[in-house]
């Protein structure tokens, strides 16, 4: 589509209708609106861009339903809530970031998240290192260090943990064995007791 078509779709879909469009968006969804209107995918994503870009409709959808969107982030990360929302493409990175500020930042669903998924975030990062793990998380822009800082924290202290319950398990079952070793009664096995 060029630029006049698009200009046409914005005019006679989107001018003046965005409240009550952004309404439907956030509580019936795109499939719905693209149905009653009769647009198909092309012409449903020009007036979706110029919904985002031009009023704001990722941070309206967000704040109107932040628990949601809070639990679907500790469940499942990021890029879950962007295949939500729909925008995977990298044109929508500048946008989104000031939903990623309110949903993972703000309400500190950052934390939780990498509480829940400790195991697999150590696990990356011994595997591929602290920059693969601080992009998946989001946090890899200067503003998000003091951020990053914590979740580094968080999962030191949950290595620390893990080589620590090891060990001690470990520990704890040779000192098991030594013990059961010299309790236990110790008999000559003669020939008329073993089973043939």
């Amino acid at each position: 589509m060029n630029i006049e078509d698009n200009n046409l779709l914005i005019e006679r879909y989107a001018k003046g209708k965005e409240d009550d469009l952004i309404d439907r968006f956030v509580c019936d969804g795109p499939s719905e609106i693209m149905e009653e209107l009769g647009l198909s995918e092309e012409a449903w994503r020009v007036v979706f861009d110029y919904l985002v870009f031009e009023k704001n409709l990722l941070h309206k959808c967000v704040t109107r339903n932040g628990d949601f969107f809070v639990e679907e982030y500790v469940k499942y990360g990021i890029s879950h809530i962007r295949e939500i929302l729909d925008i995977v493409n990298e044109k929508y990175d500048i946008a989104f970031e000031s939903v990623f500020d309110f949903i993972v930042i703000s309400n500190d669903a950052l934390y939780l998240h990498v509480m829940e998924h400790r195991g697999r975030y150590t696990t990356a990062l011994k595997a591929r290192g602290a920059d693969f793990v601080r992009k998946v998380l989001g946090v890899w822009r200067g503003k998000y260090s003091e951020n990053w800082q914590k979740v580094l924290d968080l999962l030191l202290h949950a290595v620390c943990d893990a080589i620590f319950s090891e060990t001690t398990y470990e520990h704890g079952l040779v000192a098991f064995s030594r013990i059961f070793n010299d309790v236990r009664e110790h008999r000559p096995i003669y020939k008329s007791g073993i089973l043939l």
